[in-house]
């Protein structure tokens, strides 16, 4: 079944008879029905769940931990699991979704990267508190100048799915937890969070377990999202509106009249690859196969758009959605129509549809900010890859040394940049 709709680009009611009257592109949905289940979970790849229960017992603690993997998918566990997802503080929270948990499973191939699921419970009443899913991979460390590798070596180590730990904040636990992972895993070299808060560096304290930032902090772009598109738009400045109004019409001059396609059911999948074929150098689909994407789709994970002009494909916006929050993972443009900003008026296009189409019903945003107290609609937050190396004198020699080397190459390379750029400025006159 097709559905029509406009995506209120141009203005919000208070602003109709401004410069951006009338910008706005047919929306073209599918339904979908309820997706089947997905299938179980091969257990061929576990680890011997007696070595993980022994390792749980060498740590004293109020705290029990547990292998669960081969239970995740039963409604007992998926519904705790559920429960805690509500409190978590993960600014990537899809991560460590049983949706996600079952997406890797699915389409886990044999020889590929590990997962497993621990449970954790309070000793003193038996209560589940904590659910923390893990990817078993490997890590490359180099040491580059410029393009070219000094030194490189991998090292096999735990990821935290979500990066932040969904547990109480208890500074004991996080280390309980670490220590756990790294005695269940001995051929693991450290235990690593991609995308780790700054403001909740204090519950990873330890004497024992110093964490280690790869490449420092960096800004995450954020944009929270309101309960309507006129409301995000009435937060952006008048130029900021006409100029978005501009980009869009003087696009739709050069291309005829656009319509943005959202894609997030299984059986349109073809035509996201294809999009994205359409727009990559090689006529690739991408980094993710179509099979992935399908099976992100069925597990309802799935929320990309493609924003066409008959049959051209002028640009991919690549994303997925769990609750309150959708990522954007690549954003994808032709690059005749780079001049154009393509890549900028369907973001913002499908952003609108986005807010109007999903209720976004949760209190909070973040970390216990108020959704209304947002006076922007572009935040910056700081985030590092966060290292728990495990205690050992050569392999924390190892992983000093590469992250030391990288933070000076990072300094020597803002230092040195702008004078580059301005050296190269004068050889072009």
């Amino acid at each position: 079944m097709k559905i029509l709709s406009r995506v209120a680009l141009a203005a919000p009611a208070w602003d109709r008879n401004s410069a951006q009257r009338n910008v706005a592109a047919p929306v073209r949905l599918r339904e979908e029905s309820m997706p089947s289940r997905a299938p179980g979970l091969v257990r061929g790849h576990l680890a011997p769940l007696a070595r993980l229960e022994a390792a749980a017992t060498d740590i004293a603690s109020r705290y029990d931990i547990s292998c669960i993997t081969p239970q995740f998918d039963t409604p007992a566990w998926t519904g705790i699991w559920r429960r805690l997802l509500a409190t978590s503080a993960s600014p990537e929270k899809i991560y460590q979704t049983p949706e996600f948990f079952r997406f890797l499973t699915d389409t886990r191939a044999a020889g590929s990267d590990r997962f497993e699921l621990f449970a954790i419970r309070d000793r003193v009443d038996a209560k589940v508190v904590g659910i923390v899913p893990v990817r078993l991979s490997n890590m490359t460390l180099d040491a580059k100048l410029g393009n070219v590798a000094l030194m490189r070596c991998q090292r096999r180590i735990v990821r935290i799915l979500g990066s932040v730990p969904l547990t109480p904040a208890d500074p004991a636990l996080q280390q309980q937890l670490f220590a756990y992972l790294l005695a269940a895993f001995p051929d693991c070299a450290a235990v690593s969070m991609q995308a780790f808060p700054v403001e909740l560096l204090p519950l990873l304290g330890s004497a024992h377990q110093r964490p280690h930032v790869v490449h420092g902090w960096r800004a995450c772009h954020t944009i929270p999202l309101p309960a309507t598109p006129a409301l995000y738009l009435s937060r952006l400045s008048s130029k900021k509106r006409y100029n978005l109004a501009r980009q869009y019409r003087l696009l739709e001059q050069a291309t005829g009249p656009l319509e943005l396609i959202r894609i997030d059911r299984s059986a349109d999948v073809k035509d996201l690859v294809a999009a994205i074929g359409a727009l990559s150098a090689d006529g690739s689909g991408g980094s993710i196969s179509a099979r992935d994407y399908r099976v992100l789709a069925a597990n309802r994970l799935l929320l990309s758009y493609v924003l066409k002009s008959g049959d051209d494909v002028v640009a991919v916006i690549a994303g997925s959605r769990y609750g309150d929050t959708w990522h954007v993972h690549q954003i994808h443009y032709a690059k005749q129509y780079r001049h154009l900003s393509a890549g900028a008026v369907a973001m913002h296009t499908a952003l609108q549809n986005v807010i109007a189409d999903f209720a976004f019903t949760w209190a909070d945003f973040g970390f216990g900010e108020p959704r209304h107290n947002f006076a922007s609609t572009h935040l910056l937050k700081q985030r590092g890859h966060v290292l728990i190396v495990r205690n050992a004198a050569a392999t924390r020699l190892l992983f000093g040394m590469f992250i030391r080397y990288g933070d000076w190459h990072a300094a020597v390379v803002r230092v040195l940049r702008p004078h580059a750029l301005r050296l190269l400025g004068l050889l072009r006159r």
